[in-house]
C-alpha cells in the first residue's frame, strides 16, 4: 500500500502546522508521497526537502494551490514540480497575494468598519495575530472582535460587501505555471459544484486551456467521483487527489482523507 495526499496547507499560507509537526503528521498516519501545496506560497516547499531523511519514507513532490477567477468565481490551479526560481512563477504569486492583502484591507475600511461599532481601520493594521491559528489576518481580526464566530460567517460577510481580489485569468495563470516547468491540476471541482456535478462544457474549457489533470478525490462531495475519473481517463488527464487539509483549522479536512492509495491515481507523470 502507496498511500498519496497531494494537497495540503502549512502556516505559510492559512494551515497550523509547521513544516516538523506536518512531517510528524505524514509519518503517524503513513502517508508516503505527499505534496505541500500553500495558497500562493512556496515558501516552506523546500524547507520540508531539507528535514526529509532516507529513514523517512516521504516522497515530497513539489506543489503549490494558484488562485484564479472564472466567470466571477474563485478556482484553484495546484500545480506540481515547477521550477521553484521561475520568476514569472514568483511574480505572479506575488502579485496575488497583494491583491489578496488589499482586497481585505478595503473590506475592513470600508465596509467592517462602518457596519461594526467594535471595528477601526487603525486598529486592524496594528493587529497581529499568531500565525499557527490558521486563516488570515483579516478573518482572525473579525473572530477576534467577537463579530464572525467561523469561517462560514466570515466569508458571508466578505461576500456581502463585494469586496474581492483583483485575480489572474485562468489561462494566464495556467500559461505561467506551465512555463515554470509545472503540470497543473484543477483542484477540487466538487468544491465548485457541492451540491452538483460540474458541467462537462465547463470541464472542457479547462481541458481546452491546459489542464494536466483533475483533482479526483477530495473531501467534499464524493457522489460524483467516478464521473470526474470517467472524464480524466476519456481525455487522457491525470487523476490526483488530496485532503486539503489546514492542520488544525478547518476541522472536517482531515490529513489522508479521502484514503487514497497511488494506484487509485494516475500521476505517473509527476513521478519521474
Amino acid at each position: 500500500m502507496i498511500k498519496v495526499d497531494l494537497h495540503m496547507h502549512t502556516c505559510a499560507s492559512d494551515g497550523t502546522w509547521d513544516i516538523y509537526e506536518l512531517k510528524e503528521q505524514l509519518i503517524k498516519n503513513k502517508i508516503n508521497i505527499f505534496s505541500i501545496t500553500d495558497h500562493d506560497c512556496i515558501d516552506n516547499v523546500t524547507k520540508m526537502d531539507e528535514i526529509i531523511t532516507s529513514n523517512d519514507n516521504l516522497i515530497h513532490l513539489h506543489g503549490v494551490e494558484l488562485t484564479t477567477t472564472y466567470q466571477g468565481r474563485e478556482y484553484h490551479i495546484l500545480t506540481y514540480n515547477y521550477d521553484v526560481n521561475n520568476e514569472n512563477l514568483i511574480k505572479l504569486m506575488n502579485w496575488t497575494n497583494e491583491n489578496r492583502i488589499n482586497s481585505n484591507k478595503e473590506y475592513i475600511k470600508q465596509y467592517a468598519s462602518l457596519l461594526y461599532e467594535n471595528v477601526d481601520y487603525e486598529d486592524f493594521e496594528k493587529y497581529e495575530y499568531n500565525i499557527k491559528r490558521g486563516g488570515w489576518k483579516s478573518y482572525n481580526y473579525m473572530v477576534d472582535k467577537g463579530i464572525h464566530k467561523d469561517l462560514s460567517s466570515h466569508l458571508a460577510d466578505v461576500n456581502k460587501s463585494g469586496f474581492r481580489a483583483n485575480l489572474k485569468s485562468p489561462e494566464e495563470t495556467i500559461r505561467i505555471a506551465k512555463n515554470s516547468g509545472g503540470r497543473v491540476i484543477l483542484a477540487h471541482p466538487a468544491y465548485n459544484y457541492k451540491n452538483a456535478y460540474m458541467p462537462e462544457s465547463e470541464m472542457k474549457y479547462w481541458l481546452e486551456i491546459g489542464i494536466d489533470g483533475m483533482e479526483c478525490y477530495s473531501p467534499y462531495n464524493q457522489s460524483y467521483v467516478e464521473g470526474y475519473i470517467e472524464f480524466c481517463k476519456k481525455n487522457n488527464l491525470m487523476i490526483s487527489g488530496g485532503s486539503d487539509c489546514h492542520g488544525t483549522f478547518l476541522q472536517s479536512r482531515k490529513l489522508g482523507v479521502p484514503h487514497v492509495e497511488l494506484k487509485d491515481l494516475n500521476i505517473k507523470e509527476l513521478l519521474n
